[in-house]
């Protein structure tokens, strides 16, 4: 790429020493040497064009719900797929949604038209992207029980399509996970047979089970496939709650939960969650996997 097409693109719209706690739930994190958020396809190969030219890694995010980032930052380019990137449609019984709309939107639309088979999203703060990419769930469902068909750029800058989805989703885990491919939009099917309690109850059981009063990432730690118990009831168990290093803290509420109360650090929480695994080690001989993606 010529030099004056670089500066251009470095002008247009990559940002420098960006700080990213603010783009994250934890309101964690150091600087991204560079920092774009696409509003088009065109816009989001531009940038990654850029970090290959200039020798620099990138790393995507959306929400920043269930993402660490040291307090060091990152030296290379994020890419933010976000609000700029969220547009919808509906065309009969297909939803077509873009990846950096919010995963609420699935439920909002849905409701419009009079279907629930999407209230489970409801709360959860990540983006469409993120929920593609974890297989976000809740309350039972995941969202590839309603997934027909993924856009995404493949690690060779191709859009493509996924639309055989039945073997490649599991438990938090996805063709995409670890692959370096993005998802760019995702269709669902508006099920009206899912019949699912309304958003307002969602919420509420979710705001008595779980804490809202201080930034969090959500659940930290998956729960293990192979146990009787549940990560948080382990916890519990071990006596996380209340458990802190530094301003990261164990919720008294959820003991799935580390909540940043002030000024944590990401060190502080990396801290905290080695000292849980290895307490659930100790007592259960069970190895936690964190749901959480370290930057």
């Amino acid at each position: 790429m010529p030099t004056s097409i670089i500066e251009k693109t470095r002008s247009s719209f990559l940002q420098q020493d960006v700080n990213l706690s603010k783009y994250t739930t934890w309101n964690i994190g150091g600087p991204a040497s560079y920092f774009c958020e696409p509003g088009t396809i065109a816009e989001l190969k531009r940038g990654l064009n850029y970090a290959d030219e200039m020798g620099l890694e990138w790393r995507v995010i959306g929400n920043g719900s269930n993402l660490l980032v040291a307090d060091s930052g990152f030296d290379g380019l994020i890419v933010r797929v976000g609000p700029k990137f969220a547009d919808h449609s509906v065309n009969g019984d297909v939803l077509d949604v873009k990846s950096g709309a919010p995963l609420y939107k699935l439920a909002d639309v849905a409701n419009d038209y009079r279907c629930s088979c999407f209230n489970f999203v409801t709360g959860i703060p990540g983006t469409i992207g993120g929920g593609v990419t974890m297989n976000a769930g809740a309350f039972g469902y995941e969202v590839s029980d309603f997934l027909t068909k993924v856009t995404y750029l493949s690690e060779n800058g191709e859009v493509k399509e996924m639309d055989v989805l039945d073997d490649f989703f599991e438990y938090r885990n996805s063709p995409f996970l670890y692959s370096g491919e993005i998802v760019l939009r995702a269709e669902f099917r508006l099920d009206r047979s899912s019949h699912q309690p309304s958003m307002s109850e969602i919420l509420s059981t979710r705001r008595s089970k779980m804490p809202y009063s201080l930034p969090s990432a959500g659940s930290i730690f998956k729960n293990p496939s192979k146990a009787d118990k549940t990560a948080g009831e382990m916890l519990d168990i071990v006596g996380a709650k209340g458990m802190r290093v530094g301003d990261a803290v164990v919720s008294h509420q959820h003991a799935n939960f580390i909540l940043n109360d002030g000024h944590a650090t990401a060190a502080n929480v990396q801290n905290l969650i080695d000292i849980l695994q290895e307490r659930v080690y100790k007592e259960f001989g069970v190895t936690l996997v964190t749901e959480v993606e370290v930057i």
